[in-house]
Protein backbone atom coordinates (compact mmCIF):
# COMPACT_ATOMS: atom_id res chain seq x y z
CA UNK A 1 0.00 0.00 0.00
CA UNK A 2 2.96 2.60 1.04
CA UNK A 3 5.47 3.13 -1.07
CA UNK A 4 8.40 3.28 1.13
CA UNK A 5 10.60 5.29 -1.05
CA UNK A 6 7.21 7.26 -1.93
CA UNK A 7 6.64 8.86 1.88
CA UNK A 8 8.74 9.77 4.67
CA UNK A 9 8.04 10.39 8.09
CA UNK A 10 6.57 13.47 9.94
CA UNK A 11 9.90 13.89 11.82
CA UNK A 12 11.89 13.76 8.86
CA UNK A 13 9.40 16.17 6.55
CA UNK A 14 9.56 18.42 9.08
CA UNK A 15 12.99 18.67 9.07
CA UNK A 16 13.12 19.08 5.07
CA UNK A 17 10.31 21.78 5.72
CA UNK A 18 12.37 23.72 8.62
CA UNK A 19 9.30 23.47 10.75
CA UNK A 20 7.86 21.91 13.62
CA UNK A 21 5.95 18.50 13.94
CA UNK A 22 3.20 20.38 15.21
CA UNK A 23 3.06 23.09 12.37
CA UNK A 24 2.59 19.86 9.57
CA UNK A 25 0.02 18.43 11.78
CA UNK A 26 -1.99 21.78 12.05
CA UNK A 27 -1.68 22.38 8.17
CA UNK A 28 -3.22 19.00 7.84
CA UNK A 29 -6.18 19.71 10.05
CA UNK A 30 -6.98 22.80 7.75
CA UNK A 31 -6.25 20.59 4.74
CA UNK A 32 -3.46 22.52 3.48
CA UNK A 33 -1.41 19.20 3.29
CA UNK A 34 -2.68 15.98 2.72
CA UNK A 35 -0.73 13.30 4.83
CA UNK A 36 -0.92 9.11 4.77
CA UNK A 37 -1.41 7.12 7.61
CA UNK A 38 -0.91 3.64 8.04
CA UNK A 39 -3.02 1.18 8.54
CA UNK A 40 -2.38 -0.48 12.00
CA UNK A 41 -0.55 2.09 13.83
CA UNK A 42 -2.24 5.21 12.42
CA UNK A 43 1.39 6.91 12.18
CA UNK A 44 1.46 9.56 10.09
CA UNK A 45 3.37 9.66 6.41
CA UNK A 46 3.74 12.85 4.42
CA UNK A 47 4.18 12.08 0.76
CA UNK A 48 7.33 13.45 -0.90
CA UNK A 49 5.30 15.23 -3.58
CA UNK A 50 3.78 16.86 -0.79
CA UNK A 51 7.41 17.87 0.84
CA UNK A 52 8.36 18.64 -2.65
CA UNK A 53 5.16 21.42 -3.41
CA UNK A 54 5.78 23.00 -0.09
CA UNK A 55 9.31 23.20 -0.45
CA UNK A 56 8.89 25.22 -3.60
CA UNK A 57 6.40 27.50 -2.47
CA UNK A 58 8.88 28.50 0.15
CA UNK A 59 11.49 29.35 -2.17
CA UNK A 60 9.65 30.97 -4.33
CA UNK A 61 8.10 32.96 -1.74
CA UNK A 62 4.62 32.10 -2.54
CA UNK A 63 2.68 31.82 0.78
CA UNK A 64 0.16 28.80 1.28
CA UNK A 65 -3.08 29.07 1.08
CA UNK A 66 -4.48 29.53 4.89
CA UNK A 67 -0.90 30.15 6.62
CA UNK A 68 0.49 33.90 6.66
CA UNK A 69 3.65 34.30 7.55
CA UNK A 70 3.42 36.33 11.06
CA UNK A 71 4.79 40.04 11.08
CA UNK A 72 7.55 40.70 13.73
CA UNK A 73 5.37 42.98 16.07
CA UNK A 74 4.34 46.00 13.64
CA UNK A 75 6.89 47.80 15.06
CA UNK A 76 8.82 49.76 12.34
CA UNK A 77 11.84 50.94 15.15
CA UNK A 78 12.10 47.54 16.74
CA UNK A 79 12.25 45.97 12.88
CA UNK A 80 15.34 48.44 11.79
CA UNK A 81 17.23 47.84 14.98
CA UNK A 82 16.54 43.80 14.95
CA UNK A 83 18.12 44.40 11.07
CA UNK A 84 21.08 46.49 11.98
CA UNK A 85 22.32 44.04 14.63
CA UNK A 86 21.94 41.48 12.16
CA UNK A 87 24.05 43.08 9.98
CA UNK A 88 26.82 43.44 12.77
CA UNK A 89 26.53 39.84 13.74
CA UNK A 90 26.41 38.70 10.13
CA UNK A 91 29.85 41.35 9.55
CA UNK A 92 31.53 40.28 13.03
CA UNK A 93 31.46 36.68 12.10
CA UNK A 94 32.89 37.20 8.32
CA UNK A 95 35.90 39.10 10.01
CA UNK A 96 36.45 36.39 12.72
CA UNK A 97 39.43 34.31 12.21
CA UNK A 98 39.45 30.06 11.24
CA UNK A 99 41.01 29.52 13.99
CA UNK A 100 38.81 31.30 17.12
CA UNK A 101 36.40 28.59 18.46
CA UNK A 102 32.83 29.52 18.76
CA UNK A 103 33.04 29.27 22.65
CA UNK A 104 35.94 32.40 22.45
CA UNK A 105 33.60 34.21 19.90
CA UNK A 106 30.87 33.98 22.50
CA UNK A 107 33.47 34.97 25.65
CA UNK A 108 34.60 38.36 23.47
CA UNK A 109 30.69 39.22 22.24
CA UNK A 110 28.88 38.72 25.40
CA UNK A 111 31.79 38.86 27.95
CA UNK A 112 31.56 35.51 29.42
CA UNK A 113 31.44 31.46 27.61
CA UNK A 114 28.76 29.99 26.13
CA UNK A 115 28.84 26.76 28.12
CA UNK A 116 29.20 26.77 31.67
Amino acid sequence: MFQKSGYISLKRAAQQLGVHEQTLRSWERKGLIHLARLPKSGYRRVPVEEVQRIQAAMLSDNTLVGVRRAPPNGDAAALTQAQALAATVRAELADLASTLMFDEFMQARRGRTWLP
